[in-house]
């Protein structure tokens, strides 16, 4: 019923109740994902570990993986089978965060990691329901309002569950899991509801198909260099914007910055900002002209990454301000992504899939995110998080200039 009259219904209609539906989902998503980092675990050791890293690395690298199994699975998922991943998907997280809140500390590790390994497929899974249609951009935005906030805000929502509801760290994420939970089941069902892309969605955007391991491995051959340099860019982005966002509670305390809205409270502004950029390219309907825009985009984002931290250190900027404006830089670079790999396709009139392209750069980016805890936790144990930050913001704003560069 619902489908049908969103099928007859005038294009704003469609676009407005996707975007928020898709913004729900993702949110909810997140709220099995990283809860956890709002707690500091402080003292706590482990296998030579600080046992904060050790479960930020179990979590990310069981979401790595989760991408390259992503990578295999999804470009070939079944439109009708997409409420079944995501439901499932989500439930089998919140058991493995069950165990997190009931078993010793060496098997919370483990619990920690299965609870991160369904979750690098929902983002691709939602994805699938936006790609290739007139109004992707549209669309988008809902995706990526939730990349920006959901994060600051289930990390909120952890906090509160701690101070007012008297929840342990280990608790915590389960419990935040269970408040969220019957709203992810309704949303999911809703967001099923989205009719699929009509005739005149396949002649302006190319038609999306699934991609077997042979088109997979075709395409890859076809446009190896400019995939490598995606990789590199969308890589050295995920490892700052991993960093910021896993150990924020660890950084905001250095900062002597207490209060469970500072996780909101930045990243608000950046979505607003952000958000009016991307909403801007969806009135450009040449795809060569929206590419050009989008690097230009990303150029200025790298180069405010690189300029800020340089700011901040040099004692011109307050730590607020220079989380907002790196934020900021790393966000136009992050955000525009996928809109850029939406045009790509569009404008290369190949049909495939825009999730294989990001899995596979996401692959390597949480590869990367890796490296720098175990070089944190092994080499530099002694820096800072906030050092650790600032080195990573200027090495990865470099490298997303340098690579975009490469691209064009």
């Amino acid at each position: 019923m619902i489908r049908s009259f969103l099928s007859r219904s005038p294009l704003y209609v469609l676009a407005l109740y996707a975007s928020v539906l898709i913004f729900l989902v993702y949110t909810c998503a997140y709220a099995y994902r990283k809860p956890f980092t709002a707690a500091i675990y402080e003292g706590e050791i482990l296998w030579g570990f600080d046992v904060k890293i050790l479960y930020v690395l179990s979590e990310i690298i069981g979401y790595a993986l989760s991408k390259f199994i992503g990578v295999r699975i999804l470009p070939s998922m079944k439109a009708g089978h997409r409420i079944y991943y995501i439901i499932g998907l989500l439930t089998f997280s919140e058991v493995a965060l069950l165990g997190f809140a009931l078993l010793p500390v060496p098997l919370k590790v483990c619990s920690i990691f299965l609870s991160g390994l369904p979750l690098g497929m929902i983002w691709g899974v939602i994805f699938s329901y936006i790609e290739g249609r007139r109004i992707s951009e549209i669309l988008n935005v809902g995706l990526s309002v939730a990349l920006i906030v959901s994060s600051g805000l289930v990390k909120t929502l952890g906090q509160f569950v701690m101070d007012n509801l008297h929840v342990s760290e280990y608790w915590m994420p389960f419990t935040t899991g269970l408040l969220v939970y019957p709203v992810m089941l309704l949303c999911s069902w809703l967001l099923n509801q989205i009719p699929a892309p009509n005739e005149q969605d396949i002649i302006q955007r190319t038609k999306r198909a699934p991609m077997d391991g042979k088109d997979r491995r075709k395409f890859l051959r076809q446009f190896f260099w400019g995939i490598c340099m995606l990789v590199v860019f969308y890589g050295a982005l995920t490892v700052f914007r991993e960093l910021r966002d896993s150990f924020a509670a660890d950084i905001w305390k250095e900062l002597h910055i207490e209060g469970a809205m500072i996780f909101t409270q930045t990243e608000v502004p950046i979505a607003v900002f952000v958000l009016v950029l991307m909403f801007l390219i969806v009135f450009v309907r040449n795809n060569r002209l929206a590419l050009n825009i989008i690097y230009c985009i990303a150029v200025t984002g790298g180069s405010l990454m690189v300029f800020s931290t340089l700011l901040y250190v040099y004692g011109f900027l307050s730590p607020i301000w220079w989380m907002i404006l790196s934020g900021l830089g790393l966000y136009m670079g992050y955000i525009p992504f996928t809109y850029l790999i939406e045009r790509l396709i569009a404008s290369l009139r190949v049909v495939s899939t825009a999730v294989f392209i990001i899995y596979l750069a996401d692959s390597f980016g949480y590869l990367g995110t890796t490296g720098v805890f175990m070089v944190k936790n092994f080499v530099s144990a002694d820096i800072s998080w906030t050092v650790m930050l600032m080195r990573t913001a200027l090495f990865s704003g470099f490298v997303s200039v340098l690579s975009i560069f490469a691209i064009y």
